[in-house]
């Protein structure tokens, strides 16, 4: 049990990354608030939604509730990846979607959208080689 402990926390602190770390090296370079465009092309967000189900039908009042998967990816050339990075993506902290560009995605004509809360996380966030960024929420 201790010897699991110590390759634990020495795991979780060598290889346990910082936002500032994915930031280019002058992050005046990074703006939150503007679309990573490259060569002027607007940024292309690919979504993807599948309905788990459907509950709580109202006929009178023409109202449902749904459970979804939903799934957005895009690219952030501004990204550097992280020097220690030797897989193919790499899983992020999403409370960095605070401090990152990400779409303004909205269902049209919903009442209300909620999410789940759970004892383990149903939010996350990867970062690719190639900078993409996958972001997916039940």
């Amino acid at each position: 049990m201790f010897h699991f402990l110590i390759i634990f926390l020495f795991v979780r602190c060598c290889c346990s990354l910082e936002f500032n770390e994915i930031l280019p090296q002058d992050a005046r370079h990074y703006d939150k608030m503007r679309p990573p465009k490259k060569e002027g092309m607007p940024t292309t967000v690919f979504f993807h939604v599948t309905v788990m189900g459907l509950d709580s039908i109202d006929e009178t009042s023409m109202t449902y509730a749904a459970d979804i998967f939903f799934a957005q990816t895009w690219k952030d050339h501004r990204l550097r990846l992280p020097e220690n990075m030797t897989s193919d993506y790499r899983l992020l902290e999403v409370d960095w979607l605070k401090n990152m560009w990400r779409p303004d995605s909205f269902f049209k004509n919903a009442k209300a959208v909620t999410f789940q809360t759970m004892t383990i996380p149903n939010h996350y966030l990867w970062l690719y080689k190639d900078k993409t960024i996958l972001y997916m929420v039940k």
